[in-house]
């Protein structure tokens, strides 16, 4: 069972990054986002191994419970964009 802080969280992170990704680039100026994101991919790498995956595993979940598809698919790469499973964790 995890956390529902922690699930709420990245309920709310996952699913405001993939909000702002997803608005159109005249509403939103992609210069201004992408320091956002890349300031919560620093925060975020900060957290230990396990930490990290752990949080990916939630937003995978949140991602399943997603009923949008291109919603669903954008919050299944989140973890990905974020850096919360590098290939050299293992």
């Amino acid at each position: 069972m995890t956390d529902p802080l922690l699930i709420t969280l990245a309920d709310a992170l996952a699913n405001l990054m993939v909000s702002i990704d997803m608005t159109d680039d005249d509403d939103v100026d992609p210069d201004v986002c992408v320091p956002w994101f890349e300031d919560v991919a620093h925060k975020l790498s900060q957290l230990s191994t396990d930490d990290r995956h752990r949080l990916a595993q939630v937003i995978r979940e949140v991602a399943d419970r997603e009923p949008d598809a291109q919603r669903q698919a954008a919050l299944l790469e989140t973890p990905d964009h974020l850096g919360l499973e590098d290939p050299d964790d293992e």
